[in-house]
């Protein structure tokens, strides 16, 4: 048998239809890599779901073809009456395109976190997703093979990839729909999970019962095929050894679907105590909605974001997963407009990463949701640094969940000031601005008075907003009240 593993495992490795498969996997998840910063724990995650669901899919046509190849090369006779036992050359065949296919998903997915760490992804992978994906794609592989072995057709083994896709991405997004629990896309061969936390993993987290699921569904496929070759064979495959086998894999499958469908659709972590963590059915929770929008509400320190840089005025912390070089980028872009207001009450001396949220100010400190510094697609590095200063202007003015709906002018002014006195704006950039009656960053009122405190030192403007600065952030300060305004 080691022989014909042997001959089985080259021919599968040779088979462009599982390599065409890998290179439509790698650009894709080169794509979504793309569009994230950097992180080993999280790319991980980009690299299993775009990996899993095409090569599974090419595991599919390959080994469909691997399974109607005896009938196709008219050598189904000679195999019959070989000394060997056909089910024994099935089990051959099962293993070589289990050793193929999950070797092809381990270099995609090493491949991915190799550029991830080039890129200066930083964390710790989670290799459960690299034992998932693997099964995903030997399931898709065996699934072929009984496709193939069952029809013996080549128009029906062509279209079982693309239909298993199909059938693979419904199970992914289909749930979504109104009415559907979510929870039923964790019986897809290849998970999309809800939500994700460099520092907190996957929420909730499929992946222990899925990796028993995906195991019992490949133990019946197997023990499919198995019996189909015995079928009609002299030399028959041990039944109770087999029917052993078999109800292992129903167990597998029933404990692990039912623990998945169990699952909440979603989990809010709420601090670094489990105990905190909030189940979530449905597309949104009302609930976590008013608790984010509480100003009192903060998330509370869990010592995961160590990642930092800083100076004397205000220091950035990220997980470290997105390393020391993000904290830095965003100090560079904050510190300006920081170092105008450091001091004042309620100005943030700390910008932290947290795992949920729309962003809160509380004590001294601002914080950011990972999801909103994660994902920076769609902005330049000019508006990625504009995000970062808003962060943190939000809070200094008073502007966070539970505040003002929008800044009242005076507020505004002062936002505008501060990018004018930092450097971050132009003064031909806010006076071009000022020509329009309403602007993205406030009214022609506001626009003119960050240009006349402009014309004054920073230093004037800084004492003289300190007397008014509480009721600047409340929102109740006139526009005529601020520096260089006159009567």
């Amino acid at each position: 048998m080691t022989p014909l593993f042997r001959i089985e495992v080259r021919h599968l490795a040779r088979s462009p239809l599982l390599w065409l498969a890998f290179a439509l996997a790698a650009a894709l998840a080169a794509l979504e890599m793309s569009w994230y910063l950097p992180a080993l724990a999280g790319d991980d995650l980009l690299a299993y779901t775009s990996s899993g669901l095409l090569l599974s899919g090419g595991a599919v046509l390959a080994g469909a073809w691997l399974g109607l190849r005896d009938r196709v090369t008219g050598a189904a006779d000679l195999v019959a009456v070989t000394p060997t036992a056909p089910w024994r050359l099935q089990r051959a065949r099962l293993g070589s395109v289990a050793v193929v296919a999950a070797g092809v998903f381990t270099v995609g997915f090493a491949a991915a976190l190799a550029v991830s760490a080039v890129r200066g992804g930083r964390g710790t992978p989670d290799l459960r997703l690299l034992a998932d994906g693997a099964l995903a794609v030997v399931l898709g592989g065996w699934v072929g093979m009984a496709v193939g072995w069952l029809t013996g057709s080549r128009m029906v083994s062509v279209l079982a990839a693309p239909v298993w896709v199909v059938v693979c991405f419904l199970f992914m997004a289909g749930p979504s729909l109104r009415g559907i629990s979510l929870s039923l896309q964790y019986l897809s061969p290849v998970l999309n999970p809800q939500d994700h936390s460099a520092a907190y993993g996957l929420l909730p987290d499929p992946l222990w019962p899925h990796l028993g699921y995906l195991l019992g569904l490949i133990v019946l496929v197997g023990v499919l095929l198995l019996v189909l070759a015995s079928r009609g064979s002299s030399q028959r495959v041990p039944l109770r050894s087999l029917l052993v086998v078999a109800v292992a894999g129903l167990v597998l499958v029933g404990a692990g679907g039912a623990r998945l469908l169990a699952l909440p659709d979603d989990l809010l972590v709420l601090g670094p105590d489990r105990a905190t963590w909030r189940p979530v059915q449905g597309e949104s929770d009302p609930q976590a909605e008013a608790l984010f929008a509480d100003p009192g509400w903060s998330f509370p320190a869990d010592d995961q974001a160590r990642a930092c840089a800083g100076d004397a005025t205000v220091s950035v912390c990220v997980y470290p997963a997105y390393g020391q070089r993000l904290a830095r980028d965003m100090h560079a872009a904050i510190a300006p407009v920081a170092g105008l207001f450091a001091g004042l009450p309620g100005a943030p001396t700390l910008v932290r990463m947290v795992p949920v949220g729309i962003g809160s100010c509380l004590d001294a400190e601002a914080q950011v949701p990972e999801a909103w510094v994660r994902e920076p697609a769609g902005r330049s590095d000019q508006q990625t640094r504009s995000f970062y200063r808003a962060v943190y202007l939000d809070c200094a003015l008073g502007l966070h969940p539970g505040g003002s709906e929008h800044l009242a002018e005076a507020g505004e002014a002062v936002e505008l000031w501060a990018l004018l006195a930092s450097g971050t704006m132009t003064r031909e950039a806010l006076q071009r601005m000022a020509q329009h009656a309403e602007t993205d960053h406030g009214s022609t009122a506001a626009s003119a008075a960050a240009l006349a405190m402009a014309e004054l030192p920073p230093e004037q403007v800084r004492a003289e907003l300190a007397p008014v600065w509480t009721r600047l952030r409340a929102g109740t300060l006139p526009l005529a009240e601020l520096p260089g305004q006159r009567p």
